[in-house]
């Protein structure tokens, strides 16, 4: 991958953007598309966050007790993410499209950041003078 650090920065891109969108509905009175955005890209971050920071960490420890960890890890997503989502889908004040647009979030960030970086690098290798020495 050229850029390692593009995991992270997806995480802090969707985390400014979610509390952002939530901010504007909330101004505009919309507390439950506010509200299911803020679900739906927390039930995101915690998906990637677990995939690129905890399982990696957990995996590299020597510790036995860290191959414990990751099965309770493992073990308490699906419950906290069925309780979460129950209460989204059935809760009079949380938006449900709303929930699946802000788990939508940490796709559609990853994809522009990666079509992004692609772009750039498309671009700065266009702008270099070709050689025809091979230096």
């Amino acid at each position: 991958m050229p850029d390692d650090k593009l995991p992270q920065r997806t995480l802090k891109t969707t985390f400014t953007i979610a509390v952002l969108f939530s901010i504007l509905f909330l101004a505009r009175g919309q507390a439950q598309i506010a509200f299911g955005l803020a679900v739906g890209a927390m039930l995101g971050l915690v998906s990637l966050w677990s995939l690129t920071v905890a399982v990696p960490r957990l995996f590299a420890s020597p510790n036995a007790g860290s191959r414990f960890g990751l099965g309770m890890l493992m073990l308490l997503k699906l419950p906290f993410y069925g309780v979460v989502l129950n209460f989204a889908m059935t809760s009079p004040a949380v938006s449900p499209f709303s929930v699946f647009v802000g788990v939508a979030l940490i796709p559609v960030v990853l994809v522009l950041k990666t079509v992004g970086y692609n772009l750039v690098s498309q671009g700065s290798a266009a702008a270099r003078p070709i050689n025809s020495f091979g230096d």
